[in-house]
């Protein structure tokens, strides 16, 4: 037997030399073209959506005003991102994500005026926006630049979506200076909705320091959007339902992001991230539509959306 291990040793060293062999050849690493990383998690975001129009010829210049204040979203997220390592686009990521949040609080008021710069209000009531939903959807592409060992700034391009629903319920007339008996409980039942589409495209940069273990990243994004909104009031009997009336206007907005990411293990990695963001848009267009087939329009003066996020999860490598 002793005779043998000199040739178990010699075989033992050729396999472990051809293994090393195959995985520097090419043929083993054209079988992992990309690299893949799934994100999921959860948070909350929190919002303000306020919107104005115009009193058209003769009227004041903020006729009617509604404010979506402080509402409170849980939201539950996903996305991925493919590491190209072959080919033209080596070393540029591809990325996309989706989130879905539910309102759990949040009030809305609804004020209208007679008199310039929201001066003589004559009408202002109250409801909630519980229940309300958002989604969010990115797809976009980010190529890195190694400044140091640990350090790198990556560009990013993509194209973005925004879906808010938006619900009242629950109103109360606060004021209404041409009937003061209807101060009080709504007494039929609000359950009107304000649906928004916020879409285009964002530019961002991002700085990201690399550890073992550890993954800051601190980002910064300019969006250029067009904004659509439809919305029933169902308690008008004077609007047209299930379209009262639709918005149109194109916009700008911001965002920063602050990332923090721990590796576990080769696979699995603990993520936690804060995001702000600041749209507003130009001034656009309004139309009413009446429940008699006629129609109204008027000047859109200004949409906003003010948020801020925390959010957590875990990623997988493969």
């Amino acid at each position: 037997m002793s005779a043998t291990k000199p040739m178990i040793h010699k075989a033992s060293l050729f396999s472990t030399t051809l293994f090393s062999l195959l995985l520097a050849s090419p043929l083993c690493q054209a079988m992992a073209p990309f690299d893949v990383e799934i994100q999921t998690g959860m948070g909350n975001t929190q919002g303000t959506l306020v919107w104005n129009i115009a009193g058209g010829d003769g009227g004041p210049n903020v006729l009617s005003e509604l404010t979506y204040e402080d509402v409170k979203f849980v939201e539950y997220s996903g996305s991925a991102n493919i590491n190209i390592n072959q080919g033209i686009l080596r070393n540029y990521t591809v990325f996309m994500s989706y989130s879905s949040g539910i309102a759990v609080d949040g009030s809305v008021q609804d004020s209208d005026y007679d008199g310039d710069d929201r001066s003589q209000e004559y009408s202002r009531s109250q409801s909630s926006a519980e229940g309300s939903s958002m989604r969010d959807f990115n797809f976009g592409v980010s190529y890195p630049f190694q400044i140091t060992h640990f350090q790198q700034i990556r560009p990013m391009v993509a194209y973005t979506y925004k879906e808010q629903n938006m619900v009242m319920t629950d109103g109360v007339q606060v004021l209404d200076t041409n009937n003061p008996l209807n101060v009080g409980p709504f007494r039929n039942t609000l359950n009107s909705n304000y649906d928004t589409q916020w879409k285009g495209a964002w530019l961002g940069l991002e700085w990201g320091l690399h550890t073992q273990r550890h993954d800051l990243q601190v980002s910064v994004k300019h969006f250029w959007l067009d904004y659509y909104a439809v919305a029933d009031w169902n308690l008008r009997s004077d609007f047209a339902h299930p379209k009262s009336f639709e918005q149109w206007a194109v916009g700008t907005g911001t965002g920063l992001s602050l990332y923090y990411g721990y590796s576990l293990s080769d696979t699995f990695s603990f993520w936690l991230n804060w995001t702000q963001q600041s749209w507003s848009t130009d001034p656009g267009q309004d139309i009413v539509y009446f429940a008699d087939g006629t129609n109204g329009r008027t000047r859109l003066n200004e949409v906003s959306w003010e948020s801020s996020g925390l959010s957590t999860g875990l990623i997988l490598k493969f």
